[in-house]
């Protein structure tokens, strides 16, 4: 009896098989090279809305607190005291308003690169093609 070809593969042997199939394919190796960039793109718009985000968090912390102190230190019958609450307000209408925006940033920033960039017009115009033919 004969023996059974082996069939399992390595993830090594499954990769390098598909590149060099892209390498035949010059229209492959571009769009796998599209694809990767969009990914990297869009991970990269991903963290920075998360940092962002995050940024707006802890300001707003330290906002609170700072108004805290100032509120605890000088009391309700300071007129100081209303106006560094009328600060924190403000603050917090401004991130609440950047928090609203951010996911529509975000997916503008995101579709950027999902969508190829657009090519400039061409400079030569169409009765120089003509006088070309």
């Amino acid at each position: 009896m004969t023996k059974p070809a082996e069939t399992s593969r390595t993830f090594l042997d499954t990769m390098t098989e598909l590149l060099s199939t892209l390498s035949v394919a010059p229209m492959g190796t571009i769009m796998a090279k599209r694809m990767l960039d969009m990914q990297q793109g869009i991970a990269g718009e991903m963290n920075q809305a998360a940092h962002d985000w995050l940024d707006r968090r802890q300001a707003a912390v330290s906002s609170l607190v700072g108004t805290a102190h100032k509120v605890m230190d000088k009391g309700f019958s300071d007129t100081a005291t209303y106006t560094s609450m009328q600060e924190w307000y403000g603050g917090m209408v401004e991130r609440l308003a950047a928090d609203m925006k951010s996911p529509y940033d975000l997916m503008l920033a995101c579709s950027a690169h999902v969508t190829p960039p657009v090519a400039k017009p061409a400079e030569k115009t169409a009765s120089t093609f003509r006088r070309a033919a």
